[in-house]
């Protein structure tokens, strides 16, 4: 075989393999978009918990009344943006990991004042 055909050869092979991988991505293609789907409503479940929750937190009520008013904002939200297919359960998690995150940044904002009134002394 002269190098021509060697070249031809691996041409070919690059070909099929190309082939091979344009048809997994094809076979695929929905569950990686249904994946990348789910992320983002996720993404957009995690957005408006946050917001509602430092917006509940700035009403005078209970704090279970709070996380209630909560999970009705995101679930207002998801409905105004027309994001389907979330659970309650999902809303209410999402609810309680920003009222967590909230306290935990509030708690080290406390303690950071804390260090800045004690160094300025």
């Amino acid at each position: 075989m002269t190098v021509k055909d060697w070249i031809y050869l691996a041409m070919t092979i690059g070909g099929y393999l190309v082939a091979v991988i344009a048809g997994l991505y094809a076979k695929n293609k929905t569950k990686i978009n249904k994946s990348t789907a789910a992320g983002k409503a996720m993404d957009v479940v995690g957005q408006l918990a946050t917001y509602a929750v430092h917006e509940a937190d700035r009403v005078d009520m209970s704090n279970d009344s709070k996380r209630q008013y909560a999970v009705e904002v995101v679930t207002q939200g998801l409905s105004w943006l027309g994001v389907k297919g979330v659970t309650p359960i999902i809303v209410k998690g999402a609810v309680e990991d920003a009222v967590n995150a909230m306290h935990l940044a509030n708690s080290q904002q406390a303690v950071a004042e804390t260090k800045e009134v004690t160094n300025g002394k």
